[in-house]
């Protein structure tokens, strides 16, 4: 019981930190500070597309599905819980481009705003 309780857990958070990933960007032009742990959310997320090896998250939650008496799932988070629910089965590559262009997109405006702020001639 413990251990699927912690499973649920660790999908939530890992859910949670994928819906970061994709505005956590956005999130930093009003709080700052978050755009260091969202690029070391975006760095490690990059590294586990660009490498293509299995997210050790996903591996906890499988090993704690096993423990409570689950039968894990196949494939990854994203493949089980989010493909072919948020968008159509064997999108995950657009999927990949969507959010790592939303990433961009985030900075750029970070940067933007941020050289905005140090410009402005107190009145």
């Amino acid at each position: 019981m413990v251990y699927r309780f912690l499973a649920e857990l660790v999908m939530v958070v890992h859910g949670a930190l994928l819906i970061f990933f994709l505005v956590g960007g956005f999130l930093a032009w009003r709080w700052r500070r978050l755009i260091w742990f969202h690029l070391g959310i975006g760095l490690w997320n990059l590294s586990i597309v660009i490498l293509d090896f299995g997210c050790p998250v996903t591996a906890l939650e499988k090993e704690l599905r096993r423990r409570g008496g689950e039968q894990p799932y196949a494939g990854g988070f994203i493949q089980h819980y989010v493909e072919g629910t948020i968008y159509p089965a064997g999108y995950t590559w657009v999927a990949e481009k969507v959010g790592f262009a939303l990433v961009v997109i985030s900075y750029a405006g970070f940067f933007v705003l941020r050289r905005r702020r140090r410009t402005r001639v107190p009145v």
